[in-house]
């Protein structure tokens, strides 16, 4: 099995490079794995840089397994700071289109981003096989400015009541459901959606918890 590692930043793969015999390969790393190869790809920050590397990448390279990693702001107070999570549904929470003091999702304004096997894709993208480890299933919000303002937090969460927010998840789920490769996102919670307060995140904690996560179970998820 050929697996491919996305994550944001190098921030969030160190002790992962560190794991494993990568090599560099064009703009990713590649290490053997037992029975097969993992791919580490640094995607950048956000949904366009995602979405460039990952085309890229997959321009040249198949794999049989992706698997999205980093760390995500949490509005779900129940879901503790530096707990990791599987995020099983993402949404583009941005796209769509003001109407006065409301907002028009996809679905209404009658646009899709693709169709696919006579399903139409709007704003949210679901997983389709989540995986089988026993980690908080979650929803996600996909966004270009994560939420640091009261107004606007009560504002989003009006119109997408989700769990945690990201930069680049939704661009992730579509590029692989659009490829169809089968697919999983883990993200550690680093802080809450609150008003900015960075004397409260744990940035440390939630990269350490997701990247010691990652390589405990890496081998159990490339044997299946």
């Amino acid at each position: 099995m050929n697996i491919l590692l996305l994550v944001a930043t190098e921030l969030e793969s160190h002790r992962i490079n560190a794991s494993f015999d990568f090599v560099q390969d064009k703009d990713w790393l590649v290490a053997p794995l037992p029975r097969g190869k993992v791919y580490l790809l640094h995607s950048g920050i956000g949904m366009v840089s995602t979405a460039y590397m990952l085309g890229r990448f997959l321009a040249l390279r198949e794999v049989d397994l992706a698997i999205n990693l980093g760390i995500a702001g949490s509005f779900d107070r129940t879901i503790k700071l530096g707990e990791v999570v599987e995020i099983v549904e993402d949404n583009f929470a941005e796209m769509g289109a003001e109407d006065g003091a409301d907002w028009l999702h996809l679905p209404e304004l009658g646009f899709a981003q693709f169709e696919q096997e006579e399903k139409s894709f709007f704003n949210t993208f679901t997983n389709p096989s989540p995986s089988a480890f026993s980690v908080r299933k979650v929803t996600a919000l996909t966004l270009n400015r994560t939420h640091g303002y009261p107004d606007s937090i009560d504002k989003v969460q009006k119109y997408w009541p989700k769990q945690v927010e990201s930069m680049e998840g939704a661009a992730f789920f579509h590029a692989m459901i659009r490829a169809k490769i089968p697919f999983y996102a883990f993200r550690s919670i680093s802080n809450y959606v609150e008003l900015r307060n960075k004397d409260a995140w744990e940035i440390p904690l939630a990269v350490r918890n997701m990247e010691e996560w990652l390589i405990e179970n890496l081998k159990l998820i490339s044997e299946q």
